[in-house]
């Protein structure tokens, strides 16, 4: 087994989260980094690593950065999880001491995209949510998809709606409590859930997400080297990923979202069970991914995580506290940045709600890469650990 990182996380920032902001995507990116940077005691001139989260064109300077490498990493919802792991290769190889991974998106303040339609006019431009071929037969955007992988849980597991509106009636719970979410104030039942409309049949209005606009950024360096920033490092004590092309080919691209191998190694790496966890913070824009990772990643068994989560289990005095920010259901999305950076707050013990107590470890994963396999193409895990 790979050893440990050598690797903690010495500072986070996060901008405001919300819909309709009105900033621009570079401009949130610098706020984020302005925080973290602060957060961390630094300076621009301390970066020597940047990882832009997206496929982007680099913007060292409207950032004010002059660092030794700068790269876009993109590899969906994962990245951001993945972007640890990158900036610790890189600080263990000598190319960098302190690595900034930063995000910035604004999806509902910039113009939507529009392309000319065949009978005159324009129209927006929804391929950007589409996946290759699959667009063809009109499966367009990541609710189809993971609505397929609903169906399919159902189906193999006889998981009820219900057992999805119990996942989203928790998060809320959680984000009800937690200024700055989406669901700040408004908490939900699952007879809310119920009655909510449907999107893609089997998945209603309030088992999906929505993108909002926000920016983040972390930086990484050694864990000596984090230990003189900061009184509250966050250690990287194991990482993994995953990549599953291959359920393709054997027609399970919908039964699974692939944590096996980034689970295995992350958890070896750390020298942990699944049961040394004391947190997990989950990649999950839709209800059913919770249900998922929960019988992956082995806190359940499989086909347990409805059952799971009804009695408890995930709440804030359950034995696996999940999402306790709100997660992306109902706190907000910021792709993989979502589940990382409520783990940080969490390992810091700076949570501003929902802090649970004595938390040393917590699981954090990341899925993406392509939509069109409900985000298992693409998985990434890190397990993180308090050094308070």
């Amino acid at each position: 087994m790979a050893p440990q990182p050598d690797a903690a996380i010495a500072g986070i920032g996060l901008t405001e989260q919300g819909r309709h902001l009105g900033i621009s995507r570079r401009e949130l990116r610098r706020q984020a980094l302005d925080l973290a940077l602060d957060d961390a005691g630094l300076e621009r001139s301390d970066v020597d690593g940047y990882i832009l989260i997206g496929a982007s064109f680099e913007d060292l300077r409207y950032l004010g950065l002059s660092p030794a490498f700068a790269y876009s990493l993109m590899t969906g919802g994962a990245s951001p999880t993945a972007s640890v792991l990158v900036a610790a290769g890189a600080i263990a190889t000598g190319q960098a001491k302190t690595v900034a991974c930063v995000y910035g998106e604004a999806y509902s303040s910039e113009p939507p995209k529009l392309v000319p339609h065949t009978t005159g006019g324009v129209e927006r431009d929804i391929r950007a949510y589409s996946y290759g071929y699959p667009y063809l037969y009109g499966m367009v955007g990541p609710a189809s998809t993971y609505a397929l992988a609903a169906r399919r849980h159902m189906e193999l597991y006889g998981t009820t709606s219900e057992d999805l509106g119990r996942v989203a009636v928790v998060e809320r719970e959680y984000a009800s409590i937690r200024p700055g979410t989406q669901g700040y104030g408004q908490p939900i039942t699952l007879a809310d859930h119920q009655e909510s409309r449907m999107i893609v049949d089997p998945l209603r209005l309030l088992d999906c997400s929505r993108p909002t606009d926000g920016g983040a950024a972390i930086i990484v360096t050694s864990t000596d080297r984090a230990a003189d920033l900061t009184d509250h490092p966050v250690r990287v004590l194991g990482g993994g990923t995953s990549h599953a092309i291959e359920t393709w080919w054997d027609g399970t691209m919908f039964e699974s979202m692939n944590v096996d191998r980034a689970a295995r190694t992350a958890l070896g790496q750390a020298q942990m069970n699944i049961g040394d966890i004391d947190v997990a913070q989950l990649y999950a824009p839709f209800t059913i991914a919770v249900l998922m990772q929960l019988e992956e990643y082995g806190f359940c068994k499989p086909g347990e995580g409805g059952a799971f989560v009804a009695d408890g289990h995930t709440g804030p005095t359950g034995t696996i506290p999940t999402n306790t920010g709100g997660g992306q259901l109902s706190g907000f999305y910021a792709t993989g940045f979502t589940p990382l950076s409520e783990g940080i707050l969490q390992m810091r013990g700076q949570a501003p709600s929902s802090q649970i107590a004595d938390a040393r470890t917590c699981l954090v994963s990341g899925s993406g890469g392509n939509g069109g396999i409900q985000g298992s193409w693409s998985h990434a895990t890190l397990v993180l650990g308090a050094d308070r």
